[in-house]
C-alpha cells in the first residue's frame, strides 16, 4: 500500500508557502484511490455493460479487440468509460473538494516544530530552518516538545546505509 495522501491545494503568498491542504483517501475499498482521484470509479452497471460489450455479436467490435483476451478487452472498455467519466465529471465532484477528507498543514508551524524539536537519528544534530530531512516510512512528522523518530540528514542517511 502507498501513502493515501494527495496534495489538493498549495496556498502561497508571494512565493512563500503558507499552508497545504491534503486529501487523505479513506481507502474504503482497499485501494489507495477509493475516492477516484486518478480516475473515476466505475459503477456495477458500467462494469456489467463492459462485460456485455465483450460478448456482443457485432463484428466491428470483435475486429477491434481481435487477438486480445477477454480480460484485456474489458480493461480497454473500462478505460474508455473512465476517461469519459473524468471528462464529463463536473468540477465540484472531483475528490479535491471532499472537505471531510482534508488535512490542513500550516507550513511555518510545521517548519518551526522541526527546527525546534527534531534531531537527526544518526548524529543527533538539529536541522536547519526549512531543511527537508530523509525520514523512515510512516513518519508522522514533527511533534510538539519531542523529536521525530527516524529522521536523518541526507549525509547521515547515506553514511548509515553503508
Amino acid at each position: 500500500m502507498h501513502d493515501p495522501s494527495i496534495l489538493a491545494f498549495d496556498i502561497r503568498i508571494r512565493n512563500l508557502r503558507i499552508a497545504e491542504i491534503w486529501h487523505i483517501d479513506p481507502e474504503t475499498d482497499g485501494s489507495d484511490d477509493s475516492c477516484g482521484w486518478a480516475y473515476p470509479n466505475l459503477s456495477e452497471y458500467e462494469l456489467a455493460l463492459a462485460d456485455s460489450l465483450i460478448h456482443d455479436k457485432y463484428d466491428n467490435l470483435r475486429r477491434w479487440y481481435e487477438g486480445l483476451s477477454d480480460y484485456d478487452a474489458k480493461c480497454r472498455i473500462c478505460q474508455i468509460f473512465r476517461i469519459y467519466k473524468a471528462h464529463a465529471r463536473p468540477w465540484w465532484q472531483h475528490p479535491r473538494w471532499h472537505i471531510h477528507h482534508w488535512r490542513i498543514k500550516v507550513v511555518p508551524i510545521f517548519q518551526l516544530k522541526r527546527w525546534l524539536f527534531s534531531r537527526c537519528k544518526f548524529c543527533g544534530e538539529r536541522f536547519a530552518w526549512g531543511y527537508a530531512p530523509c525520514a523512515d516510512w510512516g513518519n508522522p512528522g514533527p511533534q510538539w516538545f519531542k523529536s521525530e523518530k527516524g529522521v536523518y540528514h541526507h549525509e547521515c542517511h547515506m553514511a548509515n546505509k553503508v
